[in-house]
């Protein structure tokens, strides 16, 4: 199976129904608050919307806030974003999956 077809099954997993859309609408809200409001509570809602992908990242001896600067910062900072976006993308993806699995088992069970 080519790698292309697998990003785009992910991607239409993640948005061809309305509960993984609004999970990827509420991750982008929770990224904004953590914007506009950096001290308040809902400042790491996306980690936890994330959350069992994104922490993974833990593990790794780089990210934002770790000791060097300028490349090796923007690196750090650009690897954490893009991981937290496939992580959404990831949980989006399994909430669209499930969502066509009970879909499909409530045709299967009224026909």
């Amino acid at each position: 199976m080519p790698k292309d077809s697998r990003l785009r099954r992910l991607l239409t997993l993640a948005t061809d129904n309305w509960p993984a859309r609004g999970c990827l609408g509420v991750f982008a809200a929770s990224v904004g608050a953590a914007f506009v409001a950096p001290d308040s509570l809902f400042a790491t809602a996306h980690l936890l919307l994330t959350a069992p992908l994104s922490t993974m990242a833990i593990a790794l001896p780089f990210g934002p806030g770790t000791g060097g600067g300028g490349a090796a910062q923007v690196l750090a900072v650009a690897f954490s974003a893009v991981w937290l976006l496939l992580s959404a993308l990831v949980n989006a993806a399994a909430l669209g999956a499930l969502t066509h699995h009970v879909r499909d088992s409530r045709a299967a069970r009224h026909a």
